[in-house]
């Protein structure tokens, strides 16, 4: 198991302590994780949202440089092509440190409920597909007390909580913010809402590209040993897996033959999770 020195920090937003996480996945993610008894986590760059580990003081640094810009070009003089020249220096530093986070961070995302959502069925299932749930207690236990394994990289901290969710186009909200809680990785826009995120973010140390051996071996070499060092998924190992009041949920319209065959998968790998069809099948019909 994983002792220091990797740092684990969680943010200050957390579930209460009877929450129930949940992950709605299809049924190839299910086998992963019966299988090898571990969580994924997902590099940044790969996911929907593109300003993932955006922070608000960048928003509010564009927001404000935006309306100088705007201010000068109304003038009518010399300033109207400055648009795109105000804060330049700072601008960039922020998307370039956004894009090294997304570039060296990974997470697992899992809804914060104890009831089922037919929006998330909807959006991120099929019918043979499951939720998993458990509470927020038990998996935080095993993150507090090092009770996991993160094999083959080189580590620089775990981080966990809650996302924080602000309407990225109310300018002027959002320039009211208090940033005590700018945390990168746990701010995301409105429009998420819906997700009620936790997420387990672990970030990887930046592993050199090999640009420079351009001229000195083909360039498709150089490309595959880049392609090598993008690992896109990394594994969160539960050697308590077994222990873990783990429970799986049937999607809403599952069939008898799909329920059958989970809980034998169940029985053959030992495994006592509950099975349980879900609350929303009437919904679903």
């Amino acid at each position: 198991m994983i002792k220091t020195p990797l740092k684990i920090e969680s943010f200050h937003n957390l579930p209460s302590d009877d929450a129930i996480l949940c992950r709605y996945i299809t049924i190839d993610k299910l086998l992963d994780f019966l299988l090898e008894a571990r969580i994924s986590l997902v590099k940044l760059n790969l996911f929907e949202d593109k300003l993932e580990g955006v922070n608000l003081e960048h928003l509010q640094l564009n927001y404000k440089s935006d309306k100088i810009a705007e201010q000068m070009k109304n003038e009518g003089n010399a300033f109207e092509y400055l648009g795109l020249n105000i804060n330049p220096t700072k601008r960039n530093l922020f998307r370039r440190k956004r894009e090294n986070f997304q570039d060296t961070n990974y997470a697992s995302c899992w809804y914060i409920n104890n009831h089922e959502s037919v929006a998330m069925w909807q959006l991120y299932s099929k019918p043979d597909s499951v939720a998993i749930r458990i509470p927020f207690k038990d998996l935080l236990n095993e993150l507090s007390n090092y009770n996991f394994n993160l094999p083959n990289h080189n580590y620089e901290k775990l981080t966990y909580g809650c996302v924080d969710y602000h309407q990225f186009n109310n300018f002027e909200k959002l320039c009211s913010t208090d940033l005590k809680n700018d945390l990168q990785g746990f701010i995301k826009d409105s429009s998420f809402g819906h997700e009620q995120e936790f997420r387990i973010i672990v970030e990887i140390k930046e592993e050199p590209k090999y640009t420079e051996a351009r001229g000195i071996i083909p360039d498709e070499d150089v490309d595959e040993i880049n392609e090598a060092q993008n690992i896109k998924v990394i594994h969160l190992l539960l050697p308590n897996f077994k222990n873990l009041p783990f429970e799986i949920i049937f999607h809403p319209q599952s069939t008898d033959w799909h329920r059958r065959n989970i809980n034998k998968m169940l029985e053959k790998f030992d495994l006592t999770f509950k099975a349980s069809e879900s609350a929303l099948k009437d919904i679903f019909k």
